[in-house]
């Protein structure tokens, strides 16, 4: 690894393929297959996970509902970004309040994304599981 990065031929993969800014990304535009899917921010990866179908996971993180338990991603952003208990973001009901989401939502709308399609959602959890092995982003946690 160098400079934090990660170098196994699929993580250059990954990072190789094509980014989209998140506030212009279209449900539409992702494919509803299964997959593993990159967060970046300041050209750094710093979410990674994966999906059944992509079109819909990606769309819970991208939703800008007040609820942030349904996204674990959304959830680990309040967290770091508010200093919110992780028990508070993944309360159901929410608790999480209009002007909380809005800072997770505007940090996650100035992020990138990426996806690579796999075959199979079991060839996903495979893929995303030697990437975790080999790197772990912050926003992941073991």
């Amino acid at each position: 690894m160098t400079l934090g990065r990660p170098e196994s031929d699929e993580w250059r993969a990954l990072l190789s393929a094509p980014r989209h800014p998140t506030a212009n990304v279209a449900r539409p535009d992702i494919p509803a297959k299964p997959g593993v899917y990159a967060w970046f921010r300041d050209g750094e990866c710093v979410y990674l996970g994966k999906a059944s179908d992509l079109r819909s996971r990606l769309g819970t993180h991208l939703g800008t509902s007040l609820d942030l338990s349904r996204s674990t991603l959304r959830s680990w952003v309040a967290v770091r970004e508010l200093n919110l208990d992780r028990e508070y973001t993944r309360r159901r009901p929410t608790v999480t309040t209009a002007p909380q989401v809005a800072i997770v939502n505007a940090w996650l709308r100035s992020c990138e994304l990426t996806w690579v399609v796999t075959a199979t959602k079991e060839d996903a959890a495979l893929l995303e599981g030697r990437l975790l092995a080999a790197y772990r982003p912050p926003i992941n946690v073991a």
